[in-house]
């Protein structure tokens, strides 16, 4: 059962970083696609020629889609302002689940009133998925506009990116709910940030050997950015929702089996006395 008091509280402390991701995201795509339309579609396919075979393997979709106007836009979807800003959003929220206000001290107050420690958690963790959401309806309506009325205006579909959006999101909750599970167990937010910056960077590096390795293919599929390619999704097709399905299976399912285990973890801890 939800509380509302913790409800106003969860919304209160995310809506600076809420607000700051929506305005990044709301202009990002077409500044994106602004600068992308200052090179000629001519050079950057010369560009993409010069790059070694060896290295086209970390595209994730073959050369010829990527020199396409809908596969120069798919890349902002791997750009740092997306892929970190999801990041961010996920472990910012899902660290500050537990061990944010047991650090802070404003625990021990929130459980002194007559609520469960899983409505306290339940709570923190819907808004987090609910904000993410948002965030991602935010990024959708800033793509959906700007290749309908940027400079690409007309040649390609905006619906094509819904799927890399709806693949964004999943990220996000996959994030947020490995942040939550760490925060759940821990005292110190600095502890569980650290944890799943580690977890961010060998999750990035597995993909990046799975990629450039044939003989170890098999190690993309132990990090959760195997599931994270909006590349690939952006074909306009019906197969384009049946692997977003498939990839946010993996995502949001995994992010959602960390929040029940860490709120179960939270439930039966014991908490370290008020300083």
């Amino acid at each position: 059962m939800l509380n509302r008091a913790v409800w106003r509280q969860s919304w209160g402390d995310q809506k600076l970083l809420l607000s700051a991701l929506a305005a990044l995201w709301a202009v990002f795509p077409w500044i994106y696609i602004w600068l992308q339309s200052q090179v000629p579609m001519g050079d950057f396919q010369l560009l993409l020629r010069l790059i070694p075979e060896d290295w086209q393997k970390l595209s994730g979709v073959p050369i010829a889609e990527v020199a396409t106007a809908a596969g120069r836009i798919a890349l902002a979807f791997v750009d740092p302002v997306v892929i970190l800003g999801a990041t961010v959003w996920g472990v910012t929220r899902g660290s500050d689940i537990v061990s944010g206000p047991l650090e802070r001290g404003t625990m021990e107050m929130v459980l002194a009133a007559p609520v469960r420690r899983t409505a306290v958690y339940a709570t923190h963790a819907l808004a987090t998925i609910l904000g993410a959401a948002v965030l991602c309806g935010i990024l959708l309506v800033g793509f959906w506009t700007a290749v309908a009325w940027g400079p690409w205006a007309g040649q390609v579909a905006p619906g094509r990116f819904a799927p890399a959006v709806g693949n964004t999101f999943g990220l996000m909750v996959c994030m947020a709910g490995v942040a939550g599970l760490v925060s759940a167990a821990g005292s110190h937010r600095s502890h569980a940030i650290g944890g799943m910056c580690g977890f961010y960077v060998l999750s990035l590096l597995a993909k990046l050997v799975g990629r450039m390795s044939d003989s170890l293919s098999w190690v993309g599929w132990l990090s959760v950015f195997g599931a994270y390619e909006p590349q690939r999704l952006v074909a306009g097709t019906a197969d384009s929702w049946w692997l977003l399905a498939r990839y946010d299976a993996v995502l949001v399912g995994l992010g959602l089996a960390a929040y029940l285990v860490g709120g179960v973890v939270f439930a039966r801890r014991d908490l370290p006395a008020p300083l």
